[in-house]
């Protein structure tokens, strides 16, 4: 299979809802990357204006970063994250969200995993509150939270879930371990845009949490794109916060969409 083209454009589409305190841990960790040849763009589902804020802080730090958003109506991640897609202009796009820190080798890793007709789907560490408090506070760097022990003594003392998903295992390694597939995960997954265009990207039609990331997998697929695992390489730190309960709704909206069989949403990117 051959290589990917390291020419590619890349961009990382980040939806965010307000915590500029978390945003900003999160846009150091970008900073920090091996790869600095990438775009952002914050995909803002109508925060206050502390996030413009930070975003405005981060450019003058060097980053190059585009602030999409729109009027808070509830929750309306699929339409902005439409509109930040509709407005790129990279080839490739990780979506994740803005309180999940790359690890350093993030970017690199995401744009190593590219392969044409294909998508990425990656994972996450999961903090708990507890440790979550030590790094606000700044008493843990960022450094600190890549260290393959250190993630396992957390991991021990209950600090932390997942940490398998934090290690940046040998090439060789990653790609023996990531043979089997996983389904994707809106914080941590890489897709050609061209894919996103031609299934109109995200359902707009899904207003409310949960849901919208599982429709728009089964559409990709159902449009002949196959998918990549990417375990041991890409990780991310999920800072925690409280856990919203899915909408109810969405789950019955999301049957219904796939009895129709549409893979190309009529609610979408246009």
């Amino acid at each position: 299979m051959p290589l990917p083209s390291l020419d590619i454009s890349l961009e990382v589409v980040m939806a965010a809802y307000n915590d500029p305190e978390v945003l900003t841990l999160t846009l150091e960790g970008y900073r920090r990357q091996t790869d600095r040849n990438f775009s952002l763009c914050i995909a803002d589902d109508g925060s206050e204006p502390e996030v413009a804020e930070v975003v405005a802080r981060y450019r003058c730090l060097g980053l190059n970063i585009r602030h999409v958003w729109h009027e808070d109506r509830g929750f309306r991640k699929a339409q902005i994250v439409n509109r930040a897609i509709e407005g790129s202009r990279a080839d490739y796009i990780v979506l994740t969200d803005s309180d999940c820190v790359p690890m350093r080798h993030f970017i690199a890793d995401h744009r190593d995993w590219t392969r044409p007709g294909h998508m990425v789907a990656g994972r996450r560490v999961d903090t708990a509150e507890g440790l979550t408090a030590r790094i606000k506070t700044g008493e843990l760097s960022l450094a600190s939270l890549e260290h393959p022990l250190w993630l396992l003594f957390q991991s021990l003392r209950g600090g932390l879930s997942r940490a398998e998903f934090g290690l940046h295992l040998p090439r060789w390694a990653a790609r023996l371990w990531s043979r089997k597939s996983l389904a994707l995960l809106g914080a941590n997954m890489g897709v050609w845009r061209e894919h996103l265009m031609a299934v109109n990207g995200f359902d707009s039609d899904f207003e409310g949490y949960g849901a919208e990331e599982v429709d728009l997998e089964w559409r990709l697929i159902g449009w002949g794109v196959k998918q990549r695992a990417m375990r041991g390489r890409g990780g991310l730190i999920h800072i925690h916060h409280h856990q919203r309960q899915a909408d109810a709704y969405v789950f019955h909206l999301l049957q219904h969409k796939q009895q129709a069989g549409e893979v190309v949403a009529r609610n979408g990117i246009r």
